[in-house]
C-alpha cells in the first residue's frame, strides 16, 4: 500500500480526469440513486451536502431533491485556517463562486449548528472500507466531523474504493461509503 497521501491524490485525480463523460454520468447517477434510496437519507430532516464541481461526484440531484422535499439543506462555507460552517440554503440559485471557484452560500446565509445536522454527504477522491476518505488535503471535513454526531457518508466511485488508506491521527471515518454500486456501512465510528 502506498503510504503517501500526496502520491495517492495525484493518482486518483488523474484517474478521475480520465473518465469519459458517459462513465462519469453513470457513476454520478448511480451514486445519486443510492443516496436517495438509502434509509439514512430518507430519515434525515437536516442535510449538509457539498456543492460539487464539474470534476466531483455530482450532488445537484440530491440537493434539488432535498430542497424539493422540504428538508433543511445546508452547504459548506469555507473560512480561514481550514474552518467550514454549514449554511442554510433554500435554492441552488443562492450560491455564488467562492474559494477555489466552488459554489458557496453568502456569508449572510443562516448558519446551522453541527449538532442540528442529521446527515453529512462528503466528497472523496478515494475511500477505504473502514470509512476513511482521501480528500484534497485541507482537513475541512475532518474538523467539521469532529463537531457533530451526524451520520456521515462519503461519495466515492467504486473504482477508487480501497481496502486501506494512510491515516493521520486527526482523520475521522464516515459511517457509510456510497458508490455507484453499493452503500457500504463501515465498521468504524
Amino acid at each position: 500500500m502506498c503510504t503517501d497521501k500526496k502520491t495517492l491524490r495525484g493518482r486518483y485525480l488523474a484517474e478521475r480526469a480520465s473518465l469519459s463523460a458517459e462513465e462519469k454520468q453513470a457513476i454520478d447517477c448511480g451514486i445519486a440513486q443510492n443516496i436517495l434510496q438509502s434509509e439514512f437519507y430518507q430519515q434525515a430532516d437536516c442535510i449538509f451536502c457539498y456543492v460539487s464541481t464539474a470534476e466531483e461526484i455530482d450532488t445537484r440531484t440530491v440537493l434539488e431533491n432535498a430542497l424539493a422535499s422540504g428538508r433543511t439543506v445546508c452547504v459548506p462555507l469555507c473560512g480561514k485556517g481550514g474552518s467550514m460552517t454549514a449554511r442554510k440554503i433554500t435554492a441552488l440559485s443562492e450560491l455564488q463562486a467562492g474559494h477555489y471557484g466552488i459554489l458557496e452560500p453568502s456569508n449572510t446565509a443562516p448558519e446551522i449548528a453541527p449538532e442540528n445536522i442529521d446527515l453529512i454527504l462528503a466528497p472523496a477522491l478515494s475511500c477505504d472500507r473502514n470509512g476513511y476518505r482521501l480528500g484534497y488535503g485541507g482537513g475541512y471535513y475532518d474538523r467539521f466531523l469532529a463537531r457533530t454526531r451526524a451520520v456521515a457518508a462519503a461519495l466515492c466511485a467504486e473504482s477508487r474504493l480501497t481496502d486501506e488508506l494512510p491515516r493521520e491521527p486527526f482523520d475521522l471515518p464516515c459511517n457509510y461509503i456510497i458508490t455507484e454500486r453499493q452503500v457500504l456501512h463501515t465498521n468504524e465510528k
